[in-house]
């Protein structure tokens, strides 16, 4: 196979056929685990296509190691969809659109077997073969997509420091960004502020070398508890396969002197011995930064100041020694302001606006049999929205499931909005004061 130069914007995967596989995956509710699963191999497919486009319009050697890369996940990846979704004829159109591509190709740039005609050709073959797939392959095929999304390493890691916790997801971690509702603004910066560049460091290079752009040193996300700032800290990290690791407050401070100066130093270590150990950047995540960041004044004790000192200049230095610092805060005003301008970025997440909460609704009822109906329906899911004005993210999801609860116990009947009503009427205490927590200092646009 030859790799020829082209250009990633003329072409691309088949943007409608994805768009019929996204929706037909979207409604299917016969097995949400394969349904998911197949959902990840999909962006898995897609994002490599996208760096081998990428690689193969910048001339690089990497183009012919993420087309092997891609070919096996793309034939997996059609045998599975034509299985469970016959009547879309994935292999047979993804093959036709490929070849159409090489057509092209070959025209313009007298290329005469570009890497499109060998996938097309691939594709082919592999509908000669057994459709059907056993459990234990699709099996297989499932673990290595997980596999594939989690932060996880062989490598000899550093020993466990109590000070920090290494992020281990669960079925209630986010499984990237297709996890969260809404924050499409959020999620672009996050994309092109970390995940892009660590996922393309040729690119990132470039980057550097043209426009003198670097990693931030550090994000702070600050705004009303619930509304999801850990959680976009763990989207991110499985989203790009960075490790997230998250400092333990509650472990930090120490009755005697120096010593608390001395576990900000031992965790910035941990982190970076970590980094060092998986090849790759973590992201050392900082809840509730303001517990131990409070705004300096005339009353700071000599302890006091030297830990505000230390912790500057870890964060300072931490993107030299590939550690991406993540705050977040409930009380940005109490933060130091010498702690805040350590943060390139500072981004207010407050309280979702209807149409994230009504994605946010979709979300929750798609994991959900007996809410298939009232997902679909865009008018009942509108006037929920409406009504959920006031709840923080994390309170939707709560609502949510107490619906979910009145229905079951119900004649285990389908979900209906006027089960949510109920719970919205019967918990308004889950409601919060957005302008409680936005700056009185600076005005920030917010991610909605």
């Amino acid at each position: 196979m030859h790799i020829q130069k082209i250009n990633p914007i003329t072409f691309g995967f088949n943007k409608k056929l994805n768009r019929q596989l996204e929706k037909k995956l979207e409604n299917d509710i016969s097995d949400l685990e394969e349904t998911s699963l197949i959902k990840d191999l999909n962006t898995l497919c897609n994002n490599t296509e996208d760096l081998l486009r990428l690689h193969d319009s910048i001339e690089s050697d990497k183009a012919e190691l993420y087309y092997e890369s891609l070919l096996p996940m793309k034939i997996l990846l059609a045998k599975l969809v034509d299985y469970k979704f016959p009547d879309l004829n994935f292999t047979k159109k993804e093959s036709e659109s490929y070849e159409r591509e090489a057509y092209n190709i070959k025209i313009k740039q007298n290329d005469a077997y570009p890497w499109q005609l060998e996938l097309a050709s691939e594709l082919d073959l592999s509908q000669d073969k057994e459709k059907d797939l056993t459990p234990d392959q699709k099996e297989q095929i499932f673990q290595a997509v997980i596999n594939s999304r989690k932060p996880e390493t062989t490598a000899k890691l550093p020993e466990e420091n109590n000070l920090i916790r290494v992020f281990k997801p669960d079925m209630s971690s986010p499984k990237g960004f297709e996890s969260i509702g809404g924050m499409d603004e959020l999620k672009e910066e996050m994309n092109d502020k970390i995940i892009i560049p660590t996922l393309n460091p040729e690119l990132a290079k470039r980057d550097y070398e043209e426009y003198g752009k670097r990693a931030p040193r550090g994000i702070m996300f600050y705004g009303p508890p619930g509304c999801g700032k850990t959680f976009m800290a763990e989207a991110v990290s499985m989203e790009s396969s960075i490790p997230l690791l998250k400092f333990q407050i509650s472990k930090l401070g120490s009755k005697y002197i120096n010593e608390t100066s001395n576990n900000y130093q031992k965790a910035f270590d941990y982190a970076e011995e970590y980094s060092k150990a998986v090849g790759k950047p973590v992201i050392l995540f900082i809840d509730e930064i303001d517990g131990f960041s409070h705004n300096r004044s005339d009353d700071s004790s000599v302890e006091e100041l030297k830990q505000i000192g230390t912790l500057l200049n870890m964060i300072e230095t931490a993107r030299d020694k590939n550690i991406i610092v993540i705050g977040a805060t409930n009380k940005y005003d109490i933060v130091d302001d010498a702690i805040k301008r350590r943060f390139d970025e500072q981004i207010y997440i407050g309280m979702p606006d209807e149409k994230t909460r009504a994605d946010v609704l979709k979300l929750a009822l798609s994991k959900r049999l007996k809410g298939k109906t009232l997902r679909e329906n865009e008018a009942d899911i509108e006037e929920i929205a409406s009504k959920l004005k006031g709840f923080p993210t994390s309170a939707i999801v709560i609502i949510a499931d107490k619906a979910s609860d009145r229905a079951r116990k119900d004649g285990r009947r389908e979900i209906t909005k006027d089960d949510f009503f109920t719970e919205i009427n019967q918990n308004e205490n889950l409601k919060i004061k957005e302008q409680n927590y936005k700056s009185k200092k600076t005005v920030k646009i917010g991610y909605r």
